[in-house]
């Protein structure tokens, strides 16, 4: 299975190396300019992910990934991480509500348009429903 696996991920970074020498040098005509684009970036990253596994799965032995995969779930499982995860969180909204409110009005003031505003304010709206639902929610679980 690791075998497999090690081909798969150097098989994705070739891919990735194709897709990018491919924008980048191939399609270099104006009206494929998206794409050539597009070709770019999905072949770097691609690329890096695909040659970063690969490497990751060559020279890390498996015993030691297997150490690192039960230290990963005691952290994301331990009650201080939750506690301090959700403590940050909390801290978080407010300030992301402040700072989204103070682009609206700047973006208002600048007269960009409606489109961009009101795209800023659903983020906004979604955020109030998505509190009420929830709070309403867990006031019934707890």
């Amino acid at each position: 299975m690791k075998k497999i696996k090690i081909w798969l991920y150097l098989l994705a970074g070739i891919v990735g190396a194709i897709s990018f020498y491919v924008g980048e040098f191939i399609l270099v005509g104006d009206e494929v300019k998206n794409f050539s684009g597009l070709c770019i970036g999905l072949g770097a990253a691609i690329f890096s992910l695909g040659i970063g596994q690969f490497i990751y799965e060559l020279f890390v032995p498996k015993s030691k990934n297997a150490e690192l995969l039960r230290k990963k779930n005691i952290e994301v499982k331990d009650e201080r991480n939750i506690r301090l995860r959700e403590k940050v969180g909390a801290k978080i909204i407010p300030i992301v509500n402040y700072a989204l409110s103070a682009i609206i009005l700047i973006l208002g003031f600048m007269q960009i348009g409606i489109v961009p505003i009101l795209m800023l304010v659903s983020v906004f709206i979604i955020e109030l429903v998505m509190a009420i639902t929830l709070t309403d929610y867990y006031s019934k679980r707890m």
